[in-house]
C-alpha cells in the first residue's frame, strides 16, 4: 500500500486586484459614513451618491486614493460623468476648485503607487477604522 504524501494547506492569499477592490469599498464607505449630507459637487441639488475620481483609476495608480481627486457626485451626474453626456462637467470642476487644484492633479497623474500589497492593506484598515 502506498503512503499519501502529506500536503500543506496553502495560505489563501489576496491578490492585488482584490486589494485594490477592497480599497475601493472602503474608501466610498469612508465617505458615506462622515459626509452623510454631502452634496453633489456638480448639480448642488441631490445629495452624493458617491465618490467619482476625476482622473480615472485605470488614469493613474497613484491618484486612485488621493482624496484631491475625489469629485462628491449623485447617481444623475455619476452616470454623466461615465456616458460623456455631460462635458461641462470637467471644464465646471477646474473652474470651481482652481487653478491650483488643475496643477496638482495635472502634476501627480503619472506617478506610480498601491501596486504595494502593505500599502493597500494600510489603507484598507485606516478607511475601515476610522
Amino acid at each position: 500500500m502506498k503512503k499519501l504524501k502529506k500536503t500543506r494547506k496553502k495560505a489563501k492569499r489576496i491578490s492585488i486586484g482584490k486589494l485594490k477592490e477592497q480599497a475601493d469599498r472602503a474608501l466610498q464607505d469612508w465617505y458615506r459614513r462622515h459626509y452623510p449630507n454631502k452634496f453633489c459637487e456638480m448639480c448642488n441639488v441631490s445629495r452624493f451618491y458617491c465618490m467619482h475620481h476625476f482622473i480615472t483609476k485605470a488614469s493613474s495608480n497613484f491618484l486612485r486614493y488621493d482624496t484631491r481627486n475625489l469629485v462628491f457626485v449623485c447617481k444623475g451626474c455619476h452616470s454623466k460623468f461615465h456616458k460623456f453626456i455631460e462635458p461641462t462637467y470637467p471644464i465646471t470642476l477646474r473652474q470651481s476648485r482652481g487653478l491650483e487644484w488643475v496643477e496638482y492633479i495635472e502634476e501627480r497623474r503619472y506617478l506610480k503607487k498601491y501596486d504595494n500589497r502593505k500599502e493597500l492593506e494600510k489603507l484598507i484598515n485606516y478607511y475601515e477604522n476610522n
